[in-house]
């Protein structure tokens, strides 16, 4: 192998999952010498530091990054990292989840098979403390209970609603029409292979993660592409732009590469799992800057790239009790984004529920 392939670690107290996340890369199948392990420490005060400098000194393809302020998010270790790293093909890791055994390994060889900038796979969520395992949603027919035989997946459903209702209603309103652009919808795909994101927009509408996925270091850096600052959404902006730039794309429909952990236990004080008007402001920010970014490209693109999200927004919104003055607050992103997304019908009526939602809470609310 001539390549190497560079692995980003944004760290901030980590805890007792940081070993298991680093071992993840160390034992990867493509052999830990072909790796460049990024590991950059956000100031932790847990002992995560010590750990990152103990791996850097055993291992030569490590690499230990203090800062010295914290920056608050995962985005600017991250983009640390970026400016780091020396790899032909570069990746991320959350050091609290795993890479499965073999994901460096195939992810590589499809993204140099088909020549592309960009290759990823699929994703379980192990709701670590429920017991359950999720698969990653796919707009594509799977084969994956044959290829992990040994695993009981259940679907994505993150509304906790009959699962009757979301496959025939909810979700067929959430992830629109079946764009069949250039690949069947009838039968199991392994891989889907495109020269550019418009022939087939559906890619856009899986979870927008930037850690199952393997970059070529150009597509990086030619096109500048960074993580904006914010707490959560810069995951969902870097990885649509590099869809949207990307000079060939490979997708692994029947391949799971990483293990996404979710700790469900009621105390976990996570960013994920704690909801304030600071990450739904974020998001909504998010929101607007990728629905700039789609400006010039077709309305399916620009539609299923955000609507997914938006429904996603309001049902954490609806759960959360927020002032009404922060409410006032969020319906003006609400309202920002309404001004600008206009390519599409349902688009139109989602936002415009959004809106009138919000309104009517805010209305009943008191000073």
């Amino acid at each position: 192998m001539n390549d190497k392939i560079s692995i980003i670690l944004p760290i901030f107290n980590v805890g007792d999952h940081l070993r298991g996340g680093i071992d993840s890369l160390i034992n990867q199948t493509i052999g830990n010498e072909n790796l460049e392990i990024i590991m950059v420490n956000d100031c932790s005060t847990d002992g995560s530091g010590e750990v990152i400098d103990e791996y850097a000194e055993k291992y030569d393809c490590c690499v230990a990054i203090h800062h010295e302020t914290n920056s608050g998010g995962a985005h600017t270790p991250r983009n640390t990292g970026i400016e780091a790293c020396t790899g032909d093909y570069i990746m991320f890791l959350d050091p609290d989840d795993r890479y499965t055994p073999d994901a460096c390994e195939k992810l590589y060889e499809a993204a140099k098979k088909y020549d592309v900038e960009l290759a990823f796979a699929r994703f379980r969520r192990i709701f670590e403390y429920g017991g359950s395992v999720q698969k990653s949603y796919s707009p594509y027919k799977d084969d994956l209970e044959s290829s992990y035989p040994d695993e009981t997946f259940e679907s994505a459903n993150f509304l906790d609603i009959p699962d009757a209702l979301w496959d025939n209603v909810v979700e067929r309103f959430l992830y629109g029409k079946t764009l069949e652009v250039t690949y069947p919808r009838d039968k199991p795909l392994d891989v889907i292979h495109v020269d550019d994101i418009e022939q087939e927009p559906d890619l856009l509408k899986m979870q927008p993660s930037v850690w199952c996925k393997i970059y070529k270091r150009e597509l990086i850096m030619d096109n500048n592409l960074r993580f904006k600052k914010y707490v959560t959404g810069d995951d969902m902006a870097f990885t649509l732009e590099a869809l949207l730039n990307a000079k060939g794309i490979v997708y692994l429909n029947n391949f799971i590469s990483y293990d996404y952990y979710i700790r469900d236990l009621p105390d976990d004080k996570s960013i994920t799992n704690t909801v304030n008007v600071r990450l739904l402001d974020e998001l909504m920010e998010a929101y607007v800057y990728c629905r700039r970014k789609t400006e010039g490209f077709s309305k399916e693109v620009q539609t299923v790239s955000l609507n997914p999200h938006l429904l996603h927004w309001m049902h954490t919104w609806k759960g959360s009790p927020f002032t009404k003055e922060e409410n006032k607050l969020l319906l003006k992103k609400v309202n920002k984004l309404k001004k600008i997304h206009k390519s599409d019908f349902k688009s139109r009526m989602l936002l415009s529920s959004m809106t009138t939602a919000i309104e009517s809470k805010i209305q009943f609310q008191k000073e």
